[in-house]
């Protein structure tokens, strides 16, 4: 089911941009492509991808590669995880490089003391969410950052739709004005986001701690990000909140054309 559910979610269009991969009657693959944010950086992203051999790996490598093309990319990235063998020697052959490791973060519930929002701000009830400027926050936080592609609006309404909205957190001025953000779907702190102007000591970490408490109080143990490694920052964040490693890392790879 969370295969399923990846490669049918608003992300992939539902289900359009994904394929299966068949030798004869049995299923040895499978792919999914993500288009989003491809106009401002030019940049598609191969995921998931699953292979059974070198031969599935390189025909559905291809076969991404070709998709992302066609939609105007001009670079491509796939990870790895520790056991993909297969699908490390399609991107090899491919002339796929690597360029940095994801972390896989995750610490015990709940956390230890309480952290109050800074004067001046204030969460909005999920019940009033602006979505234009909830959207606009999100794009002016991730603009430039690596691997976190820009949804259109009607795509990020739908991925905090299907969250843990009462575990995520959104952040206001008085003015109204959207300036953090934490999305969190079962458990896993799937994007945090605090606006360059706002980005005032410990907002970060409050965040995360509103939404433990809400974990928590649901009966969750466990709480896990995925960082990437060259982000000093936010590696320095976690492990100051007491995340260690979880899992092997995952390597991204990237082809440019």
């Amino acid at each position: 089911m969370p295969l399923a559910q990846e490669l049918q979610d608003a992300a992939r269009g539902h289900g359009k941009n994904a394929a299966l991969a068949w030798r004869g009657e049995q299923p040895v693959g499978c792919a999914g492509w993500v288009t989003l944010g491809i106009a401002e950086d030019g940049c598609a992203y191969g995921s998931p991808v699953f292979a059974a051999d070198l031969e599935v790996a390189a025909v559905l490598i291809a076969f991404v590669r070709k998709k992302a093309m066609a939609a105007g990319a001009r670079r491509l990235r796939i990870s790895t995880r520790v056991g993909e063998s297969a699908k490390l020697a399609g991107l090899r052959q491919a002339g796929f490089i690597p360029l940095f490791e994801f972390v896989n973060f995750a610490r015990m519930l709940p956390f230890t003391g309480t952290m109050a929002l800074p004067v001046g701000l204030h969460r909005v009830g999920a019940g009033a969410i602006d979505w234009g400027k909830l959207h606009q926050c999100h794009a002016d936080t991730f603009s430039g950052v690596p691997n976190s592609p820009i949804p259109d609006e009607a795509t990020l309404r739908e991925q905090w739709e299907a969250a843990d909205m009462r575990a995520s957190p959104i952040v206001v001025d008085d003015a109204g004005e959207y300036q953090a953000f934490a999305l969190v779907t079962d458990s896993a702190v799937d994007a945090v986001g605090v606006l360059k102007k706002r980005r005032v000591k410990g907002l970060a970490a409050t965040l995360y701690h509103l939404a433990a408490i809400e974990l928590a109080a649901q009966g969750k143990t466990e709480m896990s990000a995925l960082v990437a490694a060259t982000n000093a920052a936010s590696m320095r964040l976690h492990q100051k909140l007491g995340f260690t490693e979880a899992a092997p890392r995952w390597m991204v790879h990237e082809l440019s054309w």
